[in-house]
């Protein structure tokens, strides 16, 4: 089994699967953590998917921990719709298993600041 992890601190970026786009590799474990400013929340866009379904899945959960709420697993190779976070922190886990493989993943993530939003509402009320 060969692990990877990484984590990403910035307001926007992009999560690649290893080897993107020439396909990852068998028996990969994959974590990645997407934290943003507290009070912020998560976008992810899914801009190019191809798994090996239903044997290799990428799952999103709303958190920081590997108990978080899965708000997403996937496969096969239609992209997935946009999701956003609960929370200022996405986990990404990559599971493939120990044969054949897709093309892999590109996904582009940002942040947005919903106390700056509630300043400028507050400021136009007032």
């Amino acid at each position: 089994m060969f692990l990877v992890a990484f984590s990403l601190s910035c307001y926007h970026g992009t999560v690649l699967s290893p080897d993107y786009p020439e396909g990852y590799g068998n028996n990969m474990n994959c974590v990645w953590l997407i934290q943003s400013d507290p009070g912020s929340r998560i976008h992810l866009a899914f801009n190019d998917f191809d798994l090996e379904a239903p044997y290799d899945s990428l799952t999103v959960k709303d958190g920081e921990t590997n108990d978080a709420p899965v708000i997403g697993r996937f496969s096969g190779a239609e992209n997935p719709s946009h999701l956003t976070s609960n929370t200022n922190t996405l986990r990404l886990e990559f599971q493939a298993d120990h044969s054949m493989s897709g093309r892999g993943f590109n996904i582009t993530y940002s942040s947005t600041y919903q106390f700056k939003l509630l300043f400028l509402l507050l400021f136009l009320i007032a």
